[in-house]
């Protein structure tokens, strides 16, 4: 009884998200609402990666932009989906599917949209050294 008290603990503990960590400054690649203008389109990237929360398959896309030969500094998801994980016992249900445009876009602080708006970094700046 005991065991599986403590492995129920240790089920909803690990279903909370939050697992994946940004790596080689990937908390500093913009997430764009739609296709920027003024940015060079450098190549389309598709991640699949089973965890439990979207931000979790964000970041790890983000991870995997990082890793490229040629990162950009700002992408694009133009689909996501989920599916399901056969023959799961332990472990997320679902993977997430994401297909993502990179771009690399000279001011990353001023990056204007097909949608009208501008995008300003929500994560850490890098300005001349210094982590803001």
């Amino acid at each position: 009884m005991k065991k599986i008290a403590i492995l129920s603990l240790v089920l909803v503990l690990s279903a909370c998200g939050g697992f994946i960590k940004n790596q080689n400054g990937s908390e500093y690649i913009v997430k764009l609402d739609s296709e920027p203008i003024g940015c060079t389109f450098l190549y389309k990237i598709e991640s699949e990666v089973s965890v439990y929360d979207e931000g979790d398959a964000r970041r790890y896309l983000e991870n995997r932009i990082a890793d490229q030969a040629r990162p950009g500094n700002a992408y694009w998801i133009t689909s996501q989906r989920t599916r399901p994980n056969e023959w799961v016992v332990f472990g997320p249900e679902r993977a997430f599917v994401l297909n993502a445009n990179v771009y690399d876009c000279p001011n990353v602080r001023a990056i204007r949209t097909v949608g009208g708006g501008q995008v300003s970094p929500s994560g850490p700046m890098e300005i001349y050294g210094a982590t803001y």
